[in-house]
């Protein structure tokens, strides 16, 4: 942290325009000479102490999809965060957040819509391995870097609301967020990594449906409107664990490794995860598949080949990693239903497993 006396602020910068009116805390632009003689506009944001050390720890964190902190600045009890000025190259405006982007062009296509949520989980990786989170994640508070290209490249702006993440549950006595965005547990309990998930999977279905969420769903890719619906359900716990388990899932989905441009494996359960232990286990299970089905098709016949190949293989696997490619064929209400998805979940096992005893039992009267 810096500390400059008033005189010694007021030299180094030159205030341009106020960008923020009607708050405790205020939002400028200005021009910062620098020794080269080439002046640098950034952006100047008043907090508090507390939200000063948020920026402190941007200052040690360089990533390309957050914009930069320069320095955090004290004087006189005020704190003055300098941070990046963002302008959006390729664009007949300066500057550019996500959500004009969206009302300039319309809907994104799913390849645009899925490579931006992939920048935002890349820009959090670090910073919620810092142990903040944000808090505040909306179109509004994502800038345009570069519009020049069909994918355009952003960067996370506004961490005024961020704080560590307090592991104690308390609830925090400022709520922050913006209402369609924000996490449903920040009302009422402690934000968590989760919570900047839950904004993430709001902002890819408005990205698709060129809508605020809750306006309209997305019902396009069922690959797809599963992220969404893991990403945002209402208990933390059964969304994706952190934002890089979510950046796998978006990836396979744009089809960056090889093995997600195979169409059969894309369907497999388990293939779909790019984890190492649920792959080898989906693997040793299909190869067991294969080995069992044979043996069952000479000697049982069909009949045998298909109780071994659904009911002893199929089902199960399906069970273990979240329904894989049938979980479309699963009714909204049970999906977005965690009690009910699990009591599904259990009776899938079950049937799995006495089913085939009854259906022999069957055979055998008959």
């Amino acid at each position: 942290m810096t500390i400059m006396s008033e005189q010694e602020f007021s030299d180094k910068f030159l205030i341009h325009k106020e960008l923020s009116t009607g708050k405790q805390y205020c939002t400028f632009t200005a021009m910062l000479d620098r020794p080269d003689d080439t002046p640098l506009t950034v952006v100047l944001k008043e907090m508090n102490e507390k939200r000063a050390s948020v920026y402190e720890a941007l200052c040690k964190i360089w990533n390309p999809y957050i914009a930069e902190t320069y320095e955090v600045i004290k004087f006189d009890d005020r704190y003055i965060a300098v941070t990046e000025y963002v302008c959006a190259n390729g664009s007949d405006k300066e500057t550019l957040t996500l959500s004009e982007y969206v009302e300039l062009l319309g809907a994104l296509d799913k390849k645009a819509a899925l490579s931006v949520c992939v920048q935002i989980c890349e820009g959090l990786e670090e910073f919620h391995k810092q142990g903040f989170v944000h808090r505040d994640l909306k179109p509004d508070n994502i800038m345009i870097s570069d519009c020049t290209g069909d994918i355009p490249k952003i960067k996370i702006v506004d961490f005024g609301g961020a704080k560590a993440v307090d592991m104690r549950n308390i609830p925090d006595t400022t709520v922050v967020g913006t209402l369609g965005y924000q996490a449903p547990e920040t009302i009422s309990s402690n934000a968590t990594n989760r919570s900047d998930i839950y904004s993430i999977g709001c902002i890819l279905s408005s990205l698709l449906t060129g809508k605020e969420p809750g306006l309209a769903h997305y019902s396009g890719d069922h690959y797809i409107t599963a992220i969404i619906e893991k990403a945002t359900n209402e208990d933390p716990s059964h969304r994706y664990a952190d934002v890089t388990v979510l950046k796998k899932a978006l990836t396979h989905e744009l089809g960056v490794h090889i093995i997600d441009r195979i169409p059969v494996l894309r369907a497999l359960p388990g293939f779909r995860t790019h984890t190492l232990w649920k792959e080898l286990t989906a693997a040793f299970s299909y190869i067991s598949m294969i080995f069992f089905a044979v043996a069952a098709l000479d000697k049982f016949g069909i009949s045998g080949f298909i109780e071994i190949f659904l009911f002893y293989i199929i089902v199960p696997l399906i069970v273990i990693f979240n329904m894989g490619d049938l979980l479309r064929f699963v009714p909204k209400s049970i999906r977005r239903n965690n009690r009910r998805f699990m009591v599904f979940k259990v009776a899938a096992v079950l049937f799995s497993t006495f089913a085939p005893i009854i259906v022999d039992n069957l055979i055998r009267r008959a």
